[in-house]
């Protein structure tokens, strides 16, 4: 038996899966997972860890290894399946709902102990088959093949190397968050770096400078830059735009997903559109912008997400 009939026990559903897709971790990283790995990773007692264990060696899912246990053949063949379940079901909750960034991982572990694998391509099949999660992790394919693609992290780039963003692990929560706080998500481009002596990184990021914890530097990684892909002189965001003042979309930044970017680019908001900033509400959000003729109210948090290139000879006073 390669699986768990949806007989089974919920719960106990839930803890089999979890502890396979620990292994799965483990597998991917090289190690063997151990009592105490699964235990503390999954916030259980050792007996109930190793009735966990125990549980899965029955099922022909999992070998000992020594002191350790790794995954059988159908094993890995059902944990890809899990695994690809929670990420098809964060890239739908991205693309397709309203659902906050925070909010995905938590709602992907519950549903991905729910869905069946016909549901899951059935989704997949409506987004054009994506190959990466909203976090920038490959999303096993339905024939269970598993694409590799290790990347550095920030905290050990290179000084002065431009990148693009092409991961950012979703755990702890509270430092995802932190980056997601940030403007940081996969795609987005960073230049100037430095670390720091506490261990933080500086970094110009699509028009600010930022400084970012050693903590969440752990978190990042990155994709080389090629040669000649340099960003404009005077990139900047629509938040900083002052009232009366003008400029000319860049595009989108790439943490401006789901239907918040379907949106604004149905409003317009496509590279090369002239927008001004017409007037700003006593609290300073939101504010008022013409856009293709048409007087847009855009929030501080959305606004954030639109990159512009503000030229020097465009003044204060010219009409959108």
């Amino acid at each position: 038996m390669d699986g768990f009939t949806r007989e089974a026990p919920g719960a106990l559903r839930v803890l089999l899966e979890d502890a396979l897709k620990h292994a799965f971790d483990c597998d991917e990283a090289g190690r063997g997972a151990t009592l105490e790995s699964l235990a503390g990773a999954m916030g259980k007692s050792r007996e109930e860890a190793a009735a966990a264990l125990g549980e899965l060696r029955a099922r022909g899912l999992l070998v000992a290894a020594g002191d350790a246990h790794q995954l059988s053949e159908a094993g890995r063949k059902y944990a890809l399946q899990v695994v690809r379940n929670h990420r098809i079901f964060e890239t739908w909750l991205m693309r397709q709902t309203s659902t906050p960034a925070v909010d995905w991982h938590r709602e992907a572990h519950r549903e991905e102990h729910r869905l069946e694998a016909d549901e899951v391509n059935a989704m997949a099949d409506r987004m054009n088959n994506p190959r990466y999660d909203p976090h920038g992790d490959p999303i096993p394919t339905r024939e269970g093949l598993m694409p590799k693609r290790p990347l550095p992290s920030l905290a050990a780039w290179a000084d002065g190397v431009p990148a693009r963003i092409g991961h950012i692990e979703d755990e702890p929560e509270a430092l995802f968050r932190l980056a997601g706080a940030l403007g940081l998500a996969p795609g987005t481009r960073m230049d100037a770096i430095a670390h720091l002596a506490d261990g933080s990184v500086a970094a110009k990021v699509e028009g600010r400078e930022l400084v970012i914890p050693a903590a969440v530097a752990g978190l990042i990684h990155l994709i080389g830059i090629d040669v000649g892909d340099d960003l404009p002189e005077g990139l900047g965001r629509l938040s900083d735009l002052r009232v009366g003042e003008s400029a000319v979309v860049h595009g989108l930044a790439p943490s401006c997903v789901g239907p918040e970017r379907t949106r604004l680019l149905d409003l317009g908001v496509v590279p090369g559109t002239k927008i001004r900033c017409e007037f700003s509400s006593p609290f300073g959000s939101p504010k008022s912008y013409v856009i293709r003729g048409a007087m847009i109210g855009l929030r501080e948090s959305q606004a954030k997400r639109i990159l512009i290139l503000r030229p020097a000879e465009v003044s204060s006073s010219q009409k959108a």
